[in-house]
C-alpha cells in the first residue's frame, strides 16, 4: 500500500507540466522500478520502489598484539628447568630472541599458529637472560615487547662418575654403576633422567644403595654381543636441598663373550667357561677357615700386573703373625674388600688340595698369567662350598647374590 501511494504522488505531479527533459527522466526511473530518494539508490523491483539512506562509512582502529611474556620482566631466583614463554593474542609473534651469558642465544619452538614460543634446552645456574619479542596485529601493526630475568644458585651441581666405560667391553654380569659427588634428596626424579637402552631386550631395574649411589642390572646375565647405551638426561633436574643437574651424559658399551667361572672351595677346583664351554680347570686355595672366601656370585672389577697387598687394609695388623705387606702378582680384583684371583707361588703346593689364603683365590704364576689375560670386567666368578655368607656392602659381591624382588624394590620409581 505504501508504494501505491508513493505511485499515485508521482503520477499527481506529472499531471502538472514539466520540461521535457525533467519528465522523461521520471519515467525512465518509474519503467526501471526504482526511484532516487534523499541521494541514495534502492532498488525495489519491478513495480516496487523502496525509499534510500544516505551511506555513511565507519572505520574502527585495529588494536596492537598482546604479547605475554614468561618469566616476569625482572624475576630472580627462575628455575634452570623453567621455559621461557611468549603468547599473543589478537595477532601472531614475529619474532623471539632470548640470550643469556655472552650473548649465548636460547633457541624455541614457534607454534604452528604464530602465537605461542617456548624456549627449548636447560637454563645455566646464576645467569642473566634478556628477552626480545616483536608481534604484530591483523594488518600488520607491530608491537616490540623486552623483559629480562635471572636463574637461581644452586647449592651444589650434580657430578657423576659412571660404569664402564663409554667404548669399553664388558662380562656378561658387569651392572650400570653411577656415582654422584653430592647426595640425591629427590631420587625419583633422577632416576625418571636414567634410561637403559639394549640391543637385546632385556629386563633390569634400578637399585639405590644409598643417597649418592644407585646401580643398573638385568634379572639375568646380559646377553653376549648386545649393545647397550646409558642416557643419564641430569641437565636441569632438581635432586632437591638445591642440589642440580647441569650436564647429559652417554655411556655405550658392548657385551663381550659369557665368561663364567666356578670357584669350589671343597675341591679346590677353578673351572672357568667361555660362552657355555669349559677352557680350564686349575687346582686353587682358597681361604683359609679363620679368613674365609666369601661365598656367591662375585665379578670382576679390574685387573693389575702388580699390587702392594697390606693386611692392614683387611682390619689385620702388617706386625701379627697373620699380617701380610708384598707385592703380589697377576690380579684379578673380584670384590671392593680386598678378594683378588692371583698367583700364589708359595701356596702351589697346598693349591688343588687345602685352602690356606687370606680370603683371595690362589692360583699357580702360569695360570694366572693364563687368567688374567682371559679376564674382562664384569666377567662372573661364582664362589660355592665356603662358610662365610655375602653381606652388607661389597661392590663385586653385593648385586648378584640379592633376590630379584629385592632388587627391584630399590628402585624410588617401584
Amino acid at each position: 500500500m505504501d508504494r501505491l501511494r508513493q505511485l499515485s504522488r508521482i503520477l499527481g505531479a506529472l499531471r502538472r507540466p514539466l520540461p521535457l527533459t525533467l519528465t522523461l527522466g521520471v519515467v525512465a526511473l518509474v519503467a526501471l522500478g526504482g526511484v532516487a530518494l534523499g541521494g541514495a539508490w534502492r532498488g525495489g523491483g519491478v513495480g516496487g520502489l523502496l525509499p534510500g539512506k544516505h551511506a555513511t562509512p565507519t572505520t574502527q582502529p585495529v588494536p596492537p598484539v598482546k604479547l605475554k611474556l614468561t618469566p616476569g620482566d625482572k624475576a630472580t631466583g627462575v628455575r634452570l628447568d623453567a621455559h621461557a614463554k611468549v603468547v599473543a593474542s589478537g595477532g601472531r609473534i614475529r619474532s623471539v630472541r632470548v640470550t643469556g651469558p655472552d650473548g649465548k642465544r636460547l633457541s624455541g619452538l614457534l607454534s604452528e599458529n604464530g602465537r605461542t614460543w617456548v624456549s627449548a634446552g636447560v637454563l645455566e645456574p646464576g645467569a642473566g637472560y634478556k628477552l626480545t619479542v616483536v608481534g604484530e596485529n591483523p594488518v600488520g601493526a607491530l608491537t616490540r615487547r623486552t623483559s629480562s630475568f635471572t636463574t637461581l644458585e644452586p647449592a651444589g651441581t650434580l657430578g657423576t662418575a659412571i660404569m664402564p666405560l663409554d667404548g669399553e667391553k664388558v662380562g656378561v654380569a658387569l651392572p650400570i654403576a653411577i656415582w654422584f659427588d653430592h647426595p640425591v634428596a629427590d631420587r625419583a626424579a633422577v632416576e625418571r633422567r636414567l634410561k637403559v637402552e639394549s640391543s637385546t631386550p632385556v629386563e633390569g631395574a634400578w637399585h639405590w644403595f644409598n643417597d649418592k649411589e644407585i646401580h643398573y642390572r638385568t634379572k639375568a646375565y646380559w646377553h653376549s654381543g648386545t649393545a647397550v647405551t646409558l642416557r643419564a638426561s641430569l641437565a636441569g633436574v632438581d635432586a632437591g636441598d638445591g642440589v642440580w643437574g647441569l650436564h647429559d651424559r652417554v655411556v655405550r658399551f658392548r657385551i663381550g663373550d659369557s665368561h663364567i667361572s666356578v670357584v669350589n672351595t671343597t675341591t679346590h677346583q677353578m673351572k672357568v667357561s667361555s660362552n657355555g664351554r669349559t677352557l680350564k680347570t686349575f687346582p686353587m686355595s682358597a681361604g683359609r677357615p679363620k679368613y674365609p672366601t666369601t661365598n656367591g656370585i662375585h665379578f670382576t672389577l679390574e685387573k693389575a700386573q702388580q699390587v702392594t697387598m697390606d693386611s692392614a687394609t683387611v682390619g689385620i695388623p702388617r706386625d701379627s703373625p697373620d699380617g701380610y705387606y708384598e707385592k703380589v702378582f697377576w690380579n684379578v680384583r673380584i670384590s671392593n674388600t680386598g678378594e683378588f684371583v692371583h698367583a700364589a707361588p708359595w701356596s702351589v703346593g697346598s693349591q688343588g688340595s687345602a685352602n690356606v689364603s687370606h680370603g683371595c683365590v690362589n692360583l699357580s704364576t702360569a695360570n694366572a698369567i693364563w687368567f688374567y689375560r682371559f679376564s674382562q670386567r664384569g666377567d662372573v666368578v661364582q664362589v660355592i662350598g665356603s662358610p662365610k655368607q655375602p653381606n652388607g656392602w661389597s661392590l663385586g659381591v653385593v648385586d648378584w647374590n640379592m633376590s630379584w624382588s629385592k632388587w627391584a624394590s630399590g628402585s624410588a620409581l617401584h
